[in-house]
């Protein structure tokens, strides 16, 4: 699965993934196409690199020079492929060329003097391509067909310059052209063998772009590295969400981090309404999808198991597209992983985050379908988080509950919660909110008649 396909999901991946001080528009549509790590020794490898950059990233004059360099970086996999497959390319492409080039020595040359000196690309095997590219020995981010290409071709263009006939001038720009063409070609031959070092130059490049850019968030904003989960256990403690907690912080309010644990056995999180429930599982989903392509967590510490698949379900699900209503189309999305699911045996490892599944049903039947559902991911290994407000036993789940109201405040921290009924909670939490007297006091009556 590649970052943009689950870039959209509700969970703030986007809100992150904007907040990446990027250099290039080029390192953002490489991101996009990076694949999900699932290899636990791949996102180690991923981590490793992540701390290399993190010292880099904490020197504020070196983060500046190189972003100054970086936001020059092109994609010119094109012509790249176009000179190995024998083409000859004009001479925008060949300054496009030569301009990497000059970008990876630039950048060596701002990395290479100091202690980052293990972040900085390799330029060494291409100077026989800048030679071609700039025989003058300008290091300038330019190209044309130069005189030193060719005594003839100098000769020509002197004559050009001091023809006064104009008939005559044509003529010989004609055969100036043939003359540029012929070394164009040239030129495109001697590089083709320094293609693959310069698709090595340009990944190297776009890498430490986007590598620099998480080092540089996970400082800004107090992400934490993780530890690799052995056990298939997740847990984090002080896990918040940035979008969430940067809204509520906006509003003056204080955000409260929570703490989590889920994997060995499924988790259910019971609460009221507005007791952050929706929240907790966006985060998960989050944090999980971070790890996967090695970028710091919203936590303050994070152990976190690798996922194969991971399952975010939240929302209004309605298709109008495919003429379903939200309820047709919350179950066909969870079905998506109870089908996945049955294939466990192979080795994979599903991680779902289900928001209060069957909500717009009635109880009893949203009861039996939410408890079934749990039973059944749970038999199969899944790492299940999910929300209700139906009561689920603790024999098929571990049972946690938001606190809730106290002393007229919410408490989202979440505790264990014995069997029993959900708590009861909306009436509280609605008058909390001002709501009409006249509204809530007619459902207090109501419910003493019960």
């Amino acid at each position: 699965m590649k970052l943009r396909d689950i870039i959209d999901s509700p969970c703030g991946l986007r809100y992150m993934i904007d907040s990446l001080p990027l250099a290039s528009g080029y390192a953002l549509r490489y991101l996009m196409d990076t694949e999900a790590l699932t290899v636990p020794e791949d996102i180690g490898t991923a981590y490793l690199r992540l701390q290399e950059h993190i010292s880099a990233a904490a020197d504020g004059n070196l983060v500046s020079m190189l972003h100054s360099i970086l936001c020059n970086l092109k994609d010119i996999s094109h012509t790249l492929s176009r000179i190995e497959a024998g083409d000859t390319v004009d001479d925008i492409e060949l300054f496009e060329v030569k301009a990497l080039i000059l970008l990876g020595r630039r950048t060596a040359a701002v990395l290479g003097g100091t202690s980052h000196d293990s972040i900085s690309p390799r330029t060494d095997a291409l100077d026989g391509a800048l030679q071609v590219l700039d025989p003058d020995g300008t290091e300038i981010a330019s190209f044309y067909i130069y005189d030193s290409y060719s005594p003839e071709l100098a000769a020509l263009r002197a004559d050009i310059r001091k023809e006064a006939d104009s008939d005559r001038r044509a003529a010989l720009m004609d055969r100036e052209q043939v003359l540029e063409a012929g070394i164009r070609e040239d030129i495109c031959a001697s590089l083709r063998p320094y293609v693959q070092e310069l698709r090595i130059l340009q990944n190297v490049l776009v890498r430490l772009d986007i590598d620099v850019a998480k080092a540089v968030m996970v400082l800004k904003t107090g992400l934490c590295i993780p530890e690799i989960s052995t056990s298939g256990i997740t847990s984090y403690k002080g896990m918040y969400n940035p979008y969430v907690k940067d809204a509520v912080e906006r509003a003056g309010e204080e955000f409260v981090p929570i703490d989590l644990s889920f994997g060995n056995a499924p988790v259910v999180i019971i609460g009221a309404n507005m007791g952050g429930k929706t929240v907790v599982l966006k985060t998960a989903a989050l944090c999980q999808w971070l790890f996967s392509f090695g970028m710091g967590i919203p936590a303050a510490e994070a152990v976190i198991a690798p996922r194969d698949l991971v399952f975010f379900i939240s929302g209004d699900a309605q298709d109008m597209g495919a003429g379903l209503s939200s309820f047709a189309a919350e179950m066909k999305a969870i079905d998506e992983v109870v089908r996945a699911s049955d294939g466990m045996h192979d080795g994979r490892r599903i991680a779902a985050m289900i928001d209060e599944p069957a909500r717009s049903t009635n109880p009893i039947e949203g009861t039996a379908l939410v408890e079934a559902l749990v039973d059944i991911l749970g038999q199969r290994g899944v790492a299940l988080l999910l929300t209700t407000h139906y009561n689920i036993p603790s024999s098929h789940c571990t049972r946690l509950r938001v606190r809730g109201l106290e002393n007229g405040r919410m408490n989202y921290r979440l505790c264990p919660a014995p069997d029993g009924d959900v708590p009861h909670e909306a009436l509280n939490v609605a008058e909390s909110l001002n709501i009409s007297p006249e509204w809530t006091g007619k459902a207090k009556k109501l419910l003493e008649y019960e």
